[in-house]
């Protein structure tokens, strides 16, 4: 039994091989019925690329040539050459027009079949792509050229109501339009294709714009390829753009259905759509589903839960997997959640800013009790709010300003940064120091487009940000007298309102309160104001500054607190000291610390005075 006819192409193929025998012989061939072809593969190509029945036979010619091993003496027994070409396919099959061996004819511009081009168009070896035989056989796959680039995305289980919505019209657009895809994260934006696509009767893959050829030839190819593709399988495509790759003429040659997906695509004629972040409504319920099964939160834990997370569905189902690994285990499952979900906000801005680890506990922070008190202030507004902007209805009242702004200003040293981990300590959350020097631009536009970029990332996880030395950009607000005055102003009110509308809490510092414009000062819920330690509060912080374990000869703490420095000068008097005592094997003494002092002041442009070191050696 020939090859041919394990497969569906068995009677077609045994059909094509009977004309070239005919041919061969100088006689009629009989007629075969068409409707050998129903319901088979090569109906779905035939179809799919509108062939006539000449175009159709030819193809099945080229297969035959790799499915039946006869067929190369049949053609040399009907044309001299023992493979096919457009000239045998001209004489011995049914209904020959020229047109078909036009590369805009569906088996050139499809690459159903390839030409071994030898200088003469008729005579040239005809092979069946690849691709094309292995459909037809009855093994479809991904064409192995599109591996490596474009990827197969799965539909998701579960997709929040607003974004099945927007899904919906992705799907219905994709009729007519390719569709500009924005908003949320890259996860998302693909879950919420592959909805559509699913929802149309199509996979989706994805693809990036850093693959797509630049060259203008390969770039038609590779869009003709998978043109070819979404029509065989069939597929809908995801074009992810990365960086200032354009996409535009790949995208627009496309007559099948492509979404282009970015956090802000580029401009285009394009519809757009926009995915939105699932409401607090939806994401609890995504929490309870991830979590079912697994644990369940009390009502208030999960509301905290939602209130001080934003996380997208697909981070969600990841948290809930990682809670039901760590409970079977043992541990807590609101913990658990909660690390989950800290884990996974901080993931966008690690490389956005400097994460500093809670470790700090308030017991390690010396201030006066009202700063304590206003501290204590903070902590409530970032814990409770959900309560209060939700549960209690002062989100309908209030509509704008419900981010929690702070403003921390005093000296340097005087306990600022420690403050902020403190807090973010006791609220549970990363801190998140962000670097004012490398985010504002001298570029127009550049310094809000970074801001943007940060406070979008921190969203997630509503962490604790920390805008180190902010007098760097709140100076008193400028008389515009150019271009670049008016846009100086726009920044800080662009930051300003950034602040306002975070879910977490946004720290200001700054070592020069006066210097900083009192109409942005209102707009700045809390201001916390670091006096420079007195004795009392420096001796307080000695005490604390110094390990037990460190071992310590007759010191005097008293005498140590007339050293007029700030906090953060203390603790880098202590630790040279130790590593002076250290090396001379010996116990920490007052020697050692007299020492670092002197080096400690020589650095802040100071002298030590008689009344500072008075009875110390």
């Amino acid at each position: 039994m020939n090859t041919s006819d394990t497969c569906a192409l068995g009677p077609a193929v045994a059909e094509v091989l009977a004309r070239l025998d005919a041919h061969a012989a100088g006689r009629a061939p009989a007629d075969l019925d068409d409707t050998a072809d129903r319901g088979t593969a090569l109906e779905t190509v035939r179809a799919c690329f509108a062939l006539t029945r000449f175009e159709r036979d030819v193809l099945v010619l080229t297969a035959a040539m790799e499915l039946d091993p006869g067929t190369p003496a049949r053609c040399a027994a009907a044309s001299g050459r023992p493979f096919p070409t457009f000239s045998l396919a001209l004489a011995a099959l049914r209904d020959p027009h020229w047109s078909a061996l036009t590369p805009d004819g569906p088996l050139r511009r499809w690459r159903l079949v390839d030409v071994e081009n030898d200088g003469s168009l008729t005579s040239a070896r005809l092979r069946i792509d690849e691709r094309i035989l292995h459909f037809l056989a009855g093994a479809p796959g991904l064409d192995h050229r599109l591996r490596g680039l474009a990827r197969r995305v799965p539909s998701p289980a579960g997709l929040p109501a607003s974004q099945t919505a927007v899904a919906d019209r992705l799907a219905a657009r994709w009729r007519e339009h390719a569709v500009d895809l924005a908003g949320g994260d890259r996860p998302t934006r693909w879950e919420t294709a592959a909805v559509a696509a699913d929802g149309a009767g199509l996979a989706l893959y994805a693809m990036d714009s850093a693959d797509i050829p630049a060259e203008p030839a390969e770039r038609d190819a590779l869009g003709r390829l998978w043109e070819r593709e979404a029509v065989l399988l069939p597929a809908a495509l995801v074009v992810e753009v990365s960086g200032d790759h354009r996409v535009e003429s790949f995208v627009d040659a496309l007559a099948v259905p492509v979404a282009v997906s970015a956090d802000e695509p580029p401009p285009s004629g394009r519809p757009r759509l926009t995915v939105t972040t699932p409401t607090r409504g939806e994401q609890r319920e995504l929490w309870s589903s991830a979590l079912n099964g697994v644990a369940t939160l009390a009502d208030g834990r999960l509301k905290d839960l939602v209130a001080q997370f934003s996380l997208p569905a697909h981070v969600i189902r990841q948290a809930g997997e990682t809670v039901r690994r760590g409970t079977a285990e043992g541990a807590d499952p609101a913990e658990l959640a909660w690390h989950a979900g800290r884990s996974a906000a901080r993931t966008a801005l690690e490389e956005l800013g400097q994460r500093i680890e809670p470790r700090a506990t308030p017991d390690d922070l010396v201030l006066p009790a009202r700063q304590q008190a206003i501290l204590g202030e903070i902590v409530a507004h970032v814990r409770r709010r959900g309560t209060v902007y939700q549960d209690w209805g002062f989100e309908s009242v209030l509509r704008r300003g419900l981010g929690v702004t702070a403003l921390f200003a005093g000296g340097s040293g005087t306990g600022k940064t420690l403050a902020a981990e403190v807090v973010a300590g006791r609220l549970g959350l990363d801190l998140f120091v962000i670097d004012l020097s490398q985010v504002v631009s001298k570029y127009i536009g550049e310094t809000e487009k970074n801001l943007r970029r940060v406070f979008d990332a921190a969203e997630r996880g509503g962490s604790v940000l920390l805008f180190d030395e902010a007098d760097a950009l709140f100076g008193k607000r400028s008389e515009v007298r150019d271009s670049h005055d008016r846009y100086a102003n726009l920044e800080v009110s662009y930051l300003l309102m950034r602040m306002e509308a975070y879910r977490g809490l946004a720290v200001l510092t700054t070592n020069m309160k006066k210097a900083i414009d009192t109409a942005f000062l209102r707009r700045i819920r809390f201001v916390v104001d670091f006096p420079f330690p007195a004795a009392a509060e420096r001796a307080r912080i000695w005490r604390r500054v110094i390990p037990a374990a460190t071992p310590v000869d007759a010191l005097d703490v008293d005498r140590l607190a007339q050293l007029t420095v700030a906090g953060g000068s203390i603790r880098n008097i202590a630790l040279s000291a130790a590593f002076l005592a250290a090396d001379e094997g010996t116990s920490l003494g007052m020697s050692h610390l007299l020492a670092a002092s002197r080096t400690e002041y020589l650095k802040l442009e100071r002298s030590l005075t008689a009344g500072e070191v008075a009875g110390w050696v």
